[in-house]
């Protein structure tokens, strides 16, 4: 495993143990939606934020999770934004994967390693 693997795993286990809670406002109703922080990874550069709904969201089903770009200001706040390129969001959608299977040994969908 590399370093950066052991770094990713590392960073997953500190956010599991310390549930942190995003509140985005849904685009098309203007409601505060809140979401469990399930990883923060880096790929090719760009840091992605995992993230799940704590309560039921329209259009979601159980075990969905939303996968968001993190862009950071220059004072350091994080911002939170879509992903709508589709082969972006699957590189980002692999690479939980991989931390997940690297993690529990399996993939995130509940399916074995084959």
């Amino acid at each position: 495993m590399t370093d950066k693997n052991n770094d990713i795993l590392k960073n997953f286990e500190e956010i599991e143990e310390e549930e942190e809670v995003i509140v985005l406002v849904d685009d098309r109703t203007g409601k505060e939606v809140e979401f469990s922080l399930l990883a923060m990874l880096e790929v090719d550069g760009t840091t992605y934020a995992y993230l799940e709904p704590i309560d039921e969201v329209e259009g979601f089903e159980d075990g969905d999770i939303l996968i968001n770009r993190v862009e950071f200001g220059d004072d350091g706040e994080e911002k939170f934004l879509p992903v709508d390129d589709d082969a972006e969001l699957d590189k980002a959608f692999e690479a939980f994967d991989e931390m997940y299977v690297e993690q529990f040994g399996m993939h995130c969908d509940g399916s074995d390693i084959e």
